[in-house]
C-alpha cells in the first residue's frame, strides 16, 4: 500500500519516523489490514530507538517485553534505512523458530503494507546445502566409497534433487544419515567456485547471491560469528566471507551474544574430530577400505589417458607418504588422548568429568607430564598436512572435472589438518592468560577433549566486530538487570568507545529503552512461592521437590513445563512422578526421551500432558492459550561455579576487586530467571501460574532482584499446601 507521495528523503529522521507512526498507528496502515490489530505504543517506541541509532550510527539497546511485536519494531525501521540508503542490514537471531517467524511470517507481511519495495534473504551456513558436484562425483566413485550409506537412501538423495527449491538440508523429507550428508553438503574450503560444472545450478550461490541483491539479510549468530571468525583471519572485506559487505547489525535475542561469540573465538580438539577428519582420507568398514584415498586409487587405476609412470608415482605417494603418515595421526592421537582421559579421570571429579587448566605455563602441570605425547601429536599433524598437500600439489596436470573435483577435496582435508594443528598447539604449547583452558571427558563414551575460549569476549568484540560497524542494534525480552543494561553493556564491550580516531557504532553514547510487555500479569499471573521447601543444597530437596511437583501438576491436571537446571533433577523428579501422572490421565513427556521438536509437538497436541525440561526449554518456547496454564521453576538458574569458563570469570573479576556475585554470577541467572517466568504468557488472553519452588527468592536479599526482573504480578508466599489451594482456585476462576 502506497501511503506517501516522496520517497523517503535518507537524511531525514524524522520523516521516517512519522511514516514508523503511520504504519503501527492505531489507525494506521496495518490497523487497515488486520481487523484484530492491537495498538501497541510502546512496539512504537522500540521502532523509533532503532530507527534513530541507525541514522545517528550508535549502538542501540532495546528490551522488549513479551508482546510487543518487536520483530515488526526493528524490520520496519531497517527496512526504510536500507531502502534510503543502499545499506545492507543484517539481522541475526539465535533461534530456527524466529528466522523462520521472520521469513515466512512477518517479511512478507511488510511486502504488502509498506510503501517502499525491499528485498529480504535468507542465509544458512555452507554445510546446511547440497553440493550438486559432490554428489555427482560420489556417487559414480567405485563403490561409491565415500560412505556406507544404503544405496537406496543415495538413490533417493539423488531422486530429491530434481524437486527441491532450496538444496538445504531442512528440506530433505526423508531419513537421511549425518554421514553421508557430510560427503555431499557444501563445504566453503572444496567449493570449484567459477570452476564448478553446477555453478548456475549451485544451492548456496543460489541463496548467496540473493543475499548481495537484497536489503535485509537474515541469519542466525553461529553463522554471523563463523563469518566473522573468516574475517578475523582474511580481513574484514574479504571476498571469500559468506555474507556480502554490510555495516549494520541487528541482533535479535541478543542475550545469547556472549555465549555464542565466545565459542567462535575460542578453539577445541577432540579425540572424535580428529578421528572423523581421519576418515575422510581412509576408513574400514566391515573389512572395505572406503574414503578419498581409495577414490584416488581407483581414478588413477581405471584411468588409461594417465601414463602409468604418472600414475604409479602418484599411488606410491599414497602408499608411501599420506597413509604412513595416517597411520602415524591415529597412533600418536590415541597415545595423546588416552593418556589425556587417564589424567582427567585421576584429577578431575567423577561427576563432572571436567578438569580446568591454568593457563600459565609453570601452572600446566598437564603438559609437563604429556611433553612426549603432545609432541608426537603435533609433530604427525604436520606431517599428514604437509602429505595431503603434496598429493593435491602432485596431480595439477591431471585434467578433467573429476580430478578439480578430488583435488578440491584433498585442500579441504589439508586445511582441516592445518587447523586442528593449530588449535592444537595453541591449546597444549602457549598458554594464553586471556584464555581459560579445559579438558573434558564428554558423552556417554566419556570421549576426550581439549578447549579453550576467552574470559572476556568485550575486547574480542570491540576490535573485531564494532570497529567495523557503524550501526547496531541489540534486542531481547531479557538484557536489563534491575531495569539498567550496565551488565550487558559490560559483557558485550559496549561502553563508549575511547579511541574516535574511527567512525563506527561506539563513538557515540548508545541508545537505550526499556518497552514493558503490553500484557496486564497482574489479571493473567498468579507467582507462588512455597516458602516449607527444602532448601536447594539439602539432603532431601530432590525428594521432597519431586512430591510438590506432582501435587501441582495434579491439581493444575498437566498443562505444565517443568524447568530444571540440572539433568539429574529432573531424571529424579520425572521417574517419581510418571506413573503417578499416568494413572491420572496426564502425559509426561521428558527431555532426551525424543527430538525436542516432537516433544513440543506432543506437548501442544494433548492438553492434558506435561513436559519436563532443562536449559532449551527454558526460551524459544511458544505454546499459547490453556495447553501451558503453568510453569513451574525447580531452581534460580544460576550457573553452576566450578564449571571452568564461569569459574575462570569468576576469578578475573574477583582479582580486579570485583564481586563477581553481584556484577556476574546474579545478573545472568536473573535473565535465566527471566526467560523462564516468560515461557507462560504468550497472547492477552493467557491466564496461568508460575510456580518458584526455591525459597531462596525470599530469604536472601539477592530475591528482590529476581522479583524486580518480571513483570509484577500477583505473589503468594506460603506453605505447600496452601499454594495448592490458591493454585486451583486461580485456573479455577
Amino acid at each position: 500500500m502506497k501511503v506517501f507521495d516522496k520517497p523517503v528523503d535518507p537524511h531525514d529522521l524524522q520523516q521516517v519516523l512519522t511514516r514508523i507512526d503511520t504504519v503501527l498507528g492505531p489507525d494506521g496502515v496495518i490497523a487497515e489490514h488486520l481487523h484484530d490489530y492491537e495498538y501497541r505504543p510502546g512496539q512504537i517506541d522500540m521502532a523509533h530507538t532503532v530507527a534513530q541509532a541507525l541514522w545517528d550510527g550508535r549502538v542501540g539497546i532495546v528490551e522488549a517485553g513479551t508482546g510487543t511485536g518487536k520483530s515488526l519494531a526493528y524490520l520496519i525501521p531497517a527496512a526504510y534505512w536500507a531502502v534510503s540508503q543502499g545499506e545492507k542490514i543484517v539481522v541475526s537471531t539465535n533461534t530456527i523458530t524466529l528466522q523462520e517467524q521472520l521469513v515466512n511470517k512477518d517479511i512478507p507481511f511488510l511486502h504488502g503494507v509498506l510503501d517502499i519495495a525491499f528485498q529480504a534473504a535468507l542465509i544458512k551456513g555452507w554445510s546446511n546445502y547440497l553440493c550438486l558436484n559432490r554428489l555427482y562425483n560420489a556417487s559414480q566413485s567405485h563403490q561409491m566409497t565415500f560412505w556406507e550409506s544404503d544405496p537406496r537412501e543415495v538413490a533417493a538423495l539423488l531422486e530429491w534433487v530434481n524437486r527441491c527449491p532450496g538444496g538445504s538440508r531442512s528440506e530433505v523429507d526423508f531419513p537421511i544419515s549425518d554421514e553421508l550428508w557430510g560427503a555431499v553438503c557444501a563445504e566453503g574450503d572444496a567449493c570449484l567456485r567459477n570452476d564448478c560444472p553446477y555453478l548456475d545450478r549451485c544451492f548456496y550461490f543460489q541463496e548467496r547471491r540473493q543475499a548481495f541483491a537484497s536489503d535485509i539479510i537474515i541469519v542466525n549468530h553461529h553463522l554471523l560469528f563463523a563469518d566473522l571468525a573468516l574475517r578475523q583471519i582474511l580481513g574484514f572485506d574479504t571476498k571469500w566471507s559468506v555474507l556480502p559487505p554490510y555495516r549494520y547489525v541487528i541482533w535479535d535475542e541478543a542475550h545469547h551474544v556472549e555465549d555464542v561469540a565466545t565459542n567462535y573465538f575460542g578453539c577445541n580438539v577432540s579425540r572424535i574430530g580428529v578421528n572423523r577428519l581421519l576418515g575422510r582420507l581412509l576408513r574400514l568398514r566391515q573389512g572395505r577400505a572406503m574414503g578419498l584415498l581409495p577414490h584416488i586409487r581407483f581414478l588413477l587405476e581405471s584411468d588409461d589417458a594417465i601414463p602409468p609412470k604418472r600414475s604409479q608415482a602418484l599411488l606410491e605417494s599414497v602408499d608411501n607418504e599420506i597413509i604412513p603418515a595416517l597411520h602415524s595421526v591415529e597412533a600418536s592421537g590415541h597415545r595423546f588422548f588416552a593418556r589425556l582421559a587417564q589424567l582427567i579421570q585421576a584429577k578431575a571429579t567423577a561427576t563432572d568429568r571436567v578438569l580446568a587448566l591454568p593457563p600459565t605455563p609453570g601452572a600446566v602441570e598437564l603438559w609437563r607430564v604429556m611433553a612426549e605425547e603432545r609432541t608426537a601429536f603435533l609433530e604427525t599433524l604436520q606431517l599428514l598436512a604437509t602429505s595431503v598437500a603434496s598429493l593435491r600439489d602432485g596431480s595439477a596436470d591431471l585434467e578433467g572435472k573429476i580430478w578439480d573435483t578430488t583435488r578440491a577435496e584433498l585442500g579441504a582435508i589439508c586445511n582441516r589438518v592445518k587447523e586442528t594443528c593449530q588449535s592444537a598447539e595453541f591449546l597444549v604449547s602457549h598458554p594464553d592468560p586471556g584464555f581459560v583452558y579445559w579438558a573434558e571427558l564428554s558423552g556417554r563414551r566419556r570421549e576426550p577433549s581439549l578447549a579453550a575460549v576467552p574470559i572476556d569476549v568485550a575486547e574480542h568484540l570491540r576490535h573485531n566486530v564494532y570497529q567495523h560497524l557503524q550501526g547496531a542494534v541489540f534486542t531481547s525480552a531479557t538484557l536489563a538487570i534491575d531495569s539498567r543494561f550496565d551488565h550487558l553493556r559490560h559483557r558485550l564491550g559496549l561502553d563508549l568507545e575511547g579511541d574516535m580516531t574511527q567512525e563506527h557504532c561506539l563513538s557515540n553514547q548508545a541508545l537505550e529503552s526499556i518497552v514493558n510487555s503490553p500484557f496486564f500479569y497482574r489479571e493473567q499471573v498468579l507467582l507462588c512461592v512455597p516458602t516449607d521447601m527444602e532448601a536447594p543444597r539439602r539432603g532431601r530437596y530432590g525428594q521432597s521437590l519431586a512430591q510438590y511437583i506432582l501435587k501441582v501438576l495434579l491439581t493444575t491436571s498437566g498443562r505444565a513445563f517443568v524447568l530444571f537446571t540440572s539433568y539429574r533433577l529432573l531424571n529424579e523428579a520425572y521417574a517419581y512422578c510418571r506413573e503417578p501422572l499416568a494413572d491420572a490421565g496426564i502425559v509426561a513427556l521428558s527431555q532426551g526421551t525424543a527430538p525436542r521438536s516432537l516433544l513440543l509437538e506432543q506437548f501442544r497436541e494433548d492438553t492434558r500432558s506435561v513436559l519436563f525440561g532443562t536449559s532449551s526449554f527454558w526460551e524459544g518456547v511458544d505454546v499459547p492459550g490453556e495447553t501451558l496454564s503453568c510453569v513451574i521453576l525447580t531452581k534460580l538458574p544460576f550457573q553452576v561455579p566450578t564449571e571452568p569458563v564461569v569459574a575462570a570469570r569468576i576469578r578475573r573479576l574477583e582479582e580486579s576487586g570485583q564481586n563477581s556475585f553481584a556484577s556476574y554470577m546474579l545478573p545472568q541467572a536473573v535473565i535465566r530467571f527471566k526467560q523462564g517466568f516468560g515461557r507462560l504468557i504468550r497472547r492477552s488472553t493467557d491466564q496461568g501460574i508460575v510456580v518458584v519452588c526455591d525459597n531462596r527468592i525470599l530469604s536472601r536479599s539477592y530475591g528482590e532482584t529476581f522479583l524486580r526482573s518480571i513483570p509484577q504480578c500477583q505473589m503468594m508466599a506460603a506453605p505447600a499446601e496452601e499454594t495448592l489451594g490458591a493454585i486451583s482456585a486461580w485456573l479455577g476462576s
